[in-house]
């Protein structure tokens, strides 16, 4: 089934986005006029179970039966962890690789960060054993040509072998200098796909066309590792069409984009950290609708807080990312994550102090407050010792919380520090807080943007309850707080494009390129990408591509992504913006103007746009502006003590109201926290826009 199947599916459709959280399942689903979002417990041996229970809820708050709900459904997105997770827990299968003879050892030897001063004396981890890996006696040059052509009956007896004495499962293939003339590498995938059509095969160059051996082969290697974790989203998706559904499921990538079922079990790898990178796509749409140029993006769920950047009105994005101590070469929104979330546990270290994060409760047995048999207080159980959680009102009123379950983990992790349950909740909250502060610093900074000119984009269901908290912090003055906030990820799964990439590398000095030549490449790529994207069933006219160029310093061993005009190809003017976006990256001062420019690849991105939720206009709004709070709760606002703080129910506020704090906005699934002397304003569409004063100056 391809996604042009989305156009008739339904006269009402609707557009539906999942977001498998370690701790909710989130869903979003718009239709044009309303918005619904549902969270359901994501259960970590089935997370079907999780999504069909979102299903389920929205299709009840719509007044329908699951199946036909399924049945209008024009769009069905989701963003899932289950590659990251196979990846991060080291439980992929058992994977074989065919190599150039002599290079054997590329992924053992690995391209990593190093850590810590002692780094050397811990082999980074392969998620390949030594013992599977074979090297191949093929050889191509650096300019493309073959010097030892392939024997094909070698690689037969090698991956029989591989196969029957080693159990291997999947099997990755991965030549030196293939980017150059794929001729060897891909015969031998031909082959083997004929040869052992039960093996699934996978070809570094077919993914990944591009210099650098070891990312090269590790992506073919990290796609044969978690070729089956895939297998549960395809019996989900029947699951799915079995109960009425009648569209494609589309898979959020770790770009920002969607991708079929049948693409991302090509390459399993692009849908490493996918949430993430839903939800900074739709916070730029919230920054579109709000005005907003710069931002910096928090989301604060139940075991995360990931950061990203807007810049120029764009997600901030890289050519890499790092996962596990590896240096995954996939295009991808660039996030930050560390362990704080809501089931972030509170913990004591050898030396006496209070620590939080980053093992989580996750959805079970969850917080203590979630009376599931959790005995670690975490960060929600603190929240809720203090007031800013209310336990009778917890995801609309459906789960109430235990209250004295979080106080006495609290009090009991309070023991040993000589602290009161209330003090450790404080604790905890303000060690998560420093946490937090203390990424948004390092990650605004590191992409060398002035945070007192940027907004911070607040979402997540824990989010609104720190983020002005860290903007005064971090001397960020303004706060906002999309509509739908606590599921803006799975929001972002329902209104992302379809997106995909063709790459070919280069080697060629700026001043020296030939431009014809890179032109007439840039169109091949871009017909290219552009046909891709109509196989995966997106009509002509809502296809558009793009160019970029990889251009460094000559020399240097990392290049920026440089926009380009249509496919025409200017020096000058690429000069001219390589240099303004190193400088507003790494300074002005990291600039060498002298300095040859190097071209590093081509690539074309072509996008497809399908039918997407929106945010639909709020509530007309009221003559005074002044909101009337729907109770008082008594929160702990310092460590020295407890006051009596109004309380609105967010789904009555309408725009032009505006809150003084200290105060709490409820909605059903998340809370805001109004900080003393912060203003909270009301927009359009119902975010929420606090104006915050910086603690520093």
């Amino acid at each position: 089934m391809s996604v042009s199947e989305v156009s008739s599916s339904a006269s009402r459709g609707f557009s539906v986005g999942i977001d498998v959280g370690g701790t909710f399942t989130d869903l979003a689903c718009g239709d044009g006029e309303s918005l619904w979002r549902a969270k359901s417990p994501t259960d970590p041996q089935n997370f079907g179970r999780g999504v069909l229970g979102a299903c389920q809820l929205v299709a009840d708050q719509i007044g329908l039966e699951l199946g036909d709900f399924l049945d209008k459904v024009e769009r069905f997105g989701l963003g899932t962890t289950a590659v990251t997770n196979a990846l991060v827990e080291k439980h992929g299968v058992r994977a074989g690789l065919l190599t150039t003879a002599g290079f054997e050892d590329t992924i053992a030897m690995a391209r990593s960060r190093r850590v810590s001063i002692d780094g050397y004396l811990v082999p980074p981890w392969s998620p390949i054993e030594r013992s599977s890996v074979v090297g191949v006696h093929e050889r191509v040059d650096r300019d493309g040509k073959v010097l030892v052509p392939v024997d094909l009956d070698a690689v037969r007896a090698a991956v029989t072998d591989l196969v029957e004495t080693h159990r291997i499962e999947a099997l990755a293939v991965s030549f030196l200098w293939s980017f150059k003339n794929s001729q060897n590498e891909l015969s031998v995938v031909e082959f083997l796909r004929r040869e052992f059509p039960d093996l699934p095969v996978f070809s570094g160059v077919e993914m990944h066309p591009s210099i650098r051996e070891y990312e090269r082969t590790l992506v073919a290697v990290l796609n044969a590792v978690t070729s089956t974790t895939l297998d549960g989203i395809e019996a989900l998706a029947q699951q799915l069409a079995d109960t009425g559904l009648r569209v494609p499921l589309l898979l959020l990538q770790t770009s920002g984009g969607t991708v079929t079922l049948a693409e991302a079990r090509r390459s399993p790898v692009v849908l490493v950290a996918s949430g993430p990178a839903a939800g900074v796509m739709a916070a730029a749409e919230v920054c579109s609708d709000e005005g907003i140029t710069d931002a910096i993006c928090g989301d604060m769920g139940g075991t995360s807080f990931d950061l990203a950047v807007i810049a120029d009105s764009q997600p901030q994005r890289s050519e890499r990312g790092e996962l596990h101590g590896m240096i995954v070469a996939q295009p991808r929104v660039d996030t930050l994550s560390i362990g704080s979330g809501g089931g972030s546990i509170g913990w004591v270290d050898g030396r006496g102090l209070l620590r939080v994060g980053p093992r989580s409760a996750r959805a079970w047995p969850g917080p203590a407050c979630y009376g599931n048999g959790g005995q670690e207080a975490t960060i929600t159980d603190a929240l809720v010792v203090l007031g800013y959680i209310d336990p009778t009102s917890f995801l609309g009123g459906t789960m109430t919380l235990d209250r004295e379950a979080a106080v006495r983990v609290c009090a009991t992790l309070g023991e040993s520090l000589g602290l009161s349950a209330e003090e450790t909740a404080w604790g905890i909250r303000e060690i998560a807080l420093a946490e937090m502060t203390k990424a948004t610093r390092l990650h605004a900074g590191s992409s060398g943007l002035d945070p007192r000119r940027l907004a911070l984009i607040s979402y997540g269901g824990s989010g609104g309850l720190f983020t002005s908290s860290i903007a005064a912090e971090t001397n960020i003055p303004r706060v906002v707080v999309p509509p739908a906030a606590s599921v803006l990820s799975a929001f972002g799964a329902a209104s992302a494009d379809v997106r995909r990439q063709r790459i070919k590398s280069a080697a060629v000095l700026l001043d020296k390129a030939d431009a014809e030549e890179i032109s007439a490449e840039l169109k091949r790529l871009g017909a290219t990408v552009f046909q891709d994207v109509g196989d995966d069933g997106v009509p002509e006219g809502d296809r558009a591509v793009t160019h970029d160029i990889g251009v460094r310093f000559f020399r240097q061993t990392s290049e920026v992504a440089v926009a380009l005009d249509g496919t025409s190809f200017d020096p000058e003017a690429i000069r001219a913006a390589f240099l303004r976006q190193y400088a507003a990256r790494y300074g002005v001062g990291a600039i060498a103007r002298h300095a040859q420019l190097e071209i590093t690849f081509l690539r074309a991105v072509g996008t497809g746009r399908l039918p997407r939720a929106t945010f639909p206009l709020a509530a007309a709004s009221r003559t005074d502006g002044v909101p009337q709070p729907s109770s008082h709760r008594t929160v702990f606002l310092d460590r020295n003590g407890s006051e009596q703080v109004p309380c609105y129910r967010t789904p009555e506020l309408v725009p032009g109201d505006r809150i003084h704090g200290p105060a709490l906005a409820d909605d059903v699934d998340t809370t805001v926290f109004i900080p003393r002397e912060a203003v909270l304003t009301v927009g359009e569409r119902g975010s929420l826009r606090l104006d915050v004063r910086p603690h520093a100056a």
